[in-house]
C-alpha cells in the first residue's frame, strides 16, 4: 500500500482498553464513502486547503463515520477532532479551534516545543476575553486616559462631566488614529497567525517522519451550537484556517445548520447562499432507512432475551425485533429521531417484565400517546370489554394502513409480518388491534372468559375447514392467554414517557 493511502478496514470493531468496544464494526457499508471522500481531499489540500460541508441527517451515523475515519488515519496524517457542541459555552469559536489544535498538536511534537506558544501569542488578540483589555490599553496608549479611573471618579462624583472633559479634540484624533494602527495592526497578525499554523504543521510532520501532508480537522456537531456561535465559528475558519493543505471537514445536518443562519440574520435570509461562501463542497451521506436504522442500533446495543419468544406476535431474534418495531415505525413515517425514542422506551420494557403482551400493541400505543393522544385517552380509559374506537380527521391516514399477522409452519407461531401471506395471515387496521386487544387484555371471570374461548371456538369449526378461519381463531386463543393486561400497558407507557427529550 502506497505511504500516502490510509488502511480503511471497517470490517471489524475497533477495541479500546479491557477490550471495550470503541466503534462497533461497520454495517451500513460507510467505509467506501470514507475512502472515496479521503483520496478526493488529500489530492485536493495544496492550494488554499480545503473545507467540506459532510451533511447528513440526524441518525446517519456522522459521528461514527468521522471517528472511524479518523481511526484510519491518525497514524499518516496529522488529525484534530472537535465536538463544537461541548465547547460551545466558551462562546469563542476562535479559543475552541487553537486550543484543539495545540492540544491535539503538542502530544506529537517534542517537550517545550515553542510553536505552538507562538501560536496562542498570535491568536490572543483574537480572543473574544482579551478584547475589553485591548480597547482600554489603546485608549490609555492614545490619550493618556485610563478607562478604569475615569469610569471610578464619575461614579464617585455622580456626574460624567469630569470624566468628559478628559477627552477633548486632540484627544479624539489620536484615538481614532490609535484605532485604524490597531486595525492594521490586526491584518498583520492575521498573516503572522495563518503563517504559524502552517509552521505548526510542518513541526508536527517533521517530528513523525510516517505522517503526511494534508493535517485533517474534523469540526463535529456544530448543527447543534447556538445559532450565533455556530456562525462565528464559520468564520473563524473561513478567516484564520483556510491553509495549504490544511483539510477542515464540517460535519452537520446543513439544514438545520441554514436555521441557526437564519435564527441570526432573519428568516428571509438566504442561508443556503450564505454557507455556501465557506464550503469548496457539500457532502451528503445516503440516508439510512428506518430498519437500517433500527437494526443498527439493535444489533449494536440490546442482548436478545429467550422470554421474548412467548410475546405474540413473537419475537425470536434481534433481526426479527428490528423488523417489527420498524414495521410499526414505517406505519407511522416516524423521523428516526422519534424511531430511537421509540426503541429506547419498547426496550425498557421488554427488560423489565416477566409478562408476555402484545409488542405491536405497546409500540403503537407509545405512538399514540404523542401523535394521536384522544384515541390513546379513549383506550386507555375504556373499561368496557366490547368497545368500538373511532379517529378524528387527523389520524385517517394512520388508521387507515393494515398490520399483518403471519403463521410460520415450521414453528407454528405468529409474526408481525411486512406483507400477507395468503391464508396463514390475519389483518387488522390500527383499530381492529386497539378493539381486540382492549377485549383480550381485560380482566375476565373464569367462568365469562370460558364462555367466550367455548363461542371462539364454535365460530371456527361451524364453517367448513378454512386455515385462514382457523388461524385466526387460534391466534385471538393465544392472546387472550397473555399474561399482561390492560393496566400494564398503560403503566408501561405512563413509565417511559421520562425517556422523551
Amino acid at each position: 500500500m502506497p505511504n500516502n493511502i490510509a488502511d480503511f478496514d471497517w470490517s471489524s470493531p475497533v477495541l479500546g482498553e479491557d477490550d471495550l468496544t470503541l466503534y462497533p464494526a461497520d454495517t451500513l457499508d460507510r467505509t467506501k464513502y470514507a475512502k472515496f471522500l479521503h483520496g478526493y481531499l488529500v489530492n485536493n489540500a495544496s492550494n488554499g486547503g480545503y473545507v467540506l460541508n459532510l451533511n447528513a441527517k440526524w441518525g446517519a451515523g456522522k459521528t461514527y463515520f468521522i471517528n472511524r475515519w479518523i481511526n484510519s488515519i491518525k497514524e499518516r496524517h496529522p488529525v484534530v477532532y472537535v465536538d463544537a457542541w461541548k465547547q460551545d459555552y466558551s462562546d469563542d469559536p476562535m479559543l475552541t479551534v487553537v486550543s484543539s489544535i495545540i492540544e491535539a498538536f503538542n502530544k506529537q511534537l517534542p517537550e517545550g516545543n515553542q510553536t505552538a506558544s507562538n501560536i496562542t501569542a498570535q491568536a490572543s488578540r483574537f480572543f473574544k476575553a482579551a478584547a475589553p483589555a485591548l480597547m482600554k490599553g489603546i485608549v490609555k496608549k492614545a490619550t493618556g486616559v485610563n478607562i478604569d479611573a475615569v469610569t471610578e471618579e464619575a461614579s464617585e462624583a455622580e456626574t460624567t462631566s469630569q470624566a468628559s472633559s478628559d477627552f477633548d479634540g486632540s484627544s479624539g484624533a489620536a484615538l481614532a488614529k490609535a484605532l485604524i494602527q490597531d486595525h492594521n495592526e490586526k491584518l498583520e497578525s492575521i498573516k503572522h497567525l495563518r503563517k504559524e499554523i502552517k509552521l505548526l504543521v510542518e513541526a508536527v510532520n517533521a517530528h513523525n517522519p510516517e505522517y503526511n501532508d494534508p493535517a485533517f480537522i474534523f469540526i463535529d456537531e456544530l448543527d447543534r451550537c447556538r445559532p450565533s456561535y455556530a456562525v462565528e465559528m464559520l468564520e473563524v475558519i473561513k478567516h484564520f484556517f483556510e491553509l495549504d493543505n490544511i483539510i477542515f471537514v464540517i460535519a452537520t445536518d446543513t439544514e438545520q445548520l441554514q436555521h441557526a443562519v437564519k435564527a441570526v440574520y432573519g428568516e428571509g435570509f438566504d442561508a443556503q447562499t450564505y454557507l455556501g461562501r465557506f464550503f469548496r463542497r457539500r457532502y451528503s451521506l445516503t440516508e439510512l432507512s428506518r430498519y437500517e436504522f433500527i437494526d443498527h442500533v439493535v444489533q449494536n446495543k440490546i442482548t436478545l432475551e429467550s422470554r421474548w419468544e412467548h410475546h405474540i406476535p413473537r419475537i425470536k431474534t434481534l433481526e426479527g425485533l428490528s423488523n417489527s418495531i420498524s414495521i410499526v415505525a414505517n406505519h407511522f413515517e416516524l423521523s428516526l429521531r422519534d424511531t430511537e425514542q421509540l426503541v429506547d422506551k419498547f426496550v425498557a420494557v421488554l427488560n423489565n417484565t416477566d409478562k408476555t403482551m402484545n409488542p405491536c400493541l405497546l409500540l403503537i400505543l407509545f405512538i399514540l400517546r404523542d401523535k394521536h393522544n384522544d384515541l390513546y385517552q379513549n383506550w386507555m380509559y375504556t373499561t368496557t370489554k366490547y368497545t368500538s374506537f373511532t379517529g378524528t380527521g387527523n389520524e385517517a391516514k394512520d388508521l387507515s394502513k393494515v398490520f399483518h399477522i403471519s403463521n410460520h409452519g415450521i414453528d407454528n407461531a405468529f409474526y408481525l409480518a411486512i406483507e400477507e401471506n395468503g391464508g396463514s395471515s390475519i389483518s387488522y387496521n390500527l383499530i381492529g388491534i386497539l378493539e381486540d386487544m382492549n377485549t383480550y387484555s381485560s380482566e375476565w371471570a373464569y367462568t365469562e372468559l370460558h364462555e367466550y374461548k367455548r363461542n371462539l371456538r364454535n365460530i371456527s369449526s361451524s364453517s367448513d375447514y378454512d386455515e385462514g378461519n382457523y388461524f385466526e381463531m387460534n391466534y385471538k386463543l393465544k392472546s387472550l392467554a397473555l399474561t399482561a393486561k390492560k393496566t400494564d400497558y398503560i403503566n408501561w407507557v405512563e413509565l417511559s414517557v421520562s425517556f422523551n427529550e
